[in-house]
C-alpha cells in the first residue's frame, strides 16, 4: 500500500488520483471526529467538505514535517473550532447517526448481538457516557475523543492540538478523572 506521505507528494505534483485515494482514505474518519466534536452529522459533513478544499487549495503547503493524517486532523480541528466560535453551538459530543463502521451509514452507538436487554443496557450506558463527555472541560473532552474514538497517538494529538505531549497525557487523565467521577454515582460502579 502506497504510504499517505507518497500520495501527498504525488498530489503536490498534480496527480488528481493521489488525492482521490487519500481522500477516501480520511473522509470517513475526519466526519467522525467532526461529527463527535459538534454533534450535529449535517454539520459535520459540511465541514468535512470544506477541510478536503482546504486541503486541496493549500496541499503545496505541506512539508512533511507532520504526517498526513496530523495535518488532516489539525485542519479539521481548526475548523471546528472556528464553527463552534463562530456559530456558538453548544458543544455535543455524539449522537446517534455517528459510526465506527466505515461503510455503515453514521452511527455512534456499536449494534451488537447480545440480547435485547442488553443492547438497551448498553445503549443506555453510551448515552450516559455521550452526556457526561459533553460536559467535561473542553480540552479534556477533545483530547478523549481523539485517542479513545479516533485511535491517534498522543504524539498525533499534540501536534493537533497544538500542545506538548505531556499536556495531552495530562488532559486524558484528568478528563477521565472527571468521567470517571461524574458516571460513578449514575452507573453505580466503584473502583
Amino acid at each position: 500500500m502506497v504510504t499517505d506521505e507518497t500520495l501527498m507528494r504525488a498530489f503536490q505534483e498534480g496527480d488528481e488520483t493521489a488525492f482521490a485515494t487519500l481522500y477516501t482514505r480520511y473522509r470517513m474518519p475526519i466526519y467522525r471526529f467532526l461529527a463527535r466534536k459538534l454533534g450535529s452529522p449535517a454539520r459535520a459533513e459540511d465541514l468535512c467538505q470544506e477541510v478536503f478544499v482546504a486541503v486541496v487549495e493549500h496541499a503545496r503547503e505541506w512539508r512533511g514535517e507532520a504526517s498526513v493524517k496530523t495535518y488532516f486532523y489539525r485542519i479539521a480541528f481548526n475548523r471546528a473550532i472556528s464553527d463552534l466560535r463562530r456559530s456558538e453551538h453548544k458543544v455535543m459530543v455524539a449522537d446517534k447517526g455517528i459510526s465506527d463502521d466505515e461503510d455503515a451509514p453514521p452511527r455512534y452507538e456499536a449494534v451488537s448481538t447480545d440480547s435485547p436487554e442488553r443492547n438497551v443496557v448498553e445503549a443506555e450506558r453510551a448515552r450516559l457516557v455521550r452526556e457526561a463527555l459533553a460536559t467535561i472541560e473542553p480540552d479534556f473532552r477533545d483530547a478523549i475523543i481523539m485517542k479513545e474514538y479516533e485511535g491517534l497517538t498522543c504524539e498525533e494529538i499534540a501536534e493537533i492540538m497544538g500542545v506538548a505531549v505531556g499536556t495531552v497525557k495530562s488532559r486524558i487523565f484528568r478528563g477521565k478523572v472527571e468521567l470517571k467521577r461524574r458516571l460513578e454515582p449514575l452507573l453505580g460502579e466503584k473502583g
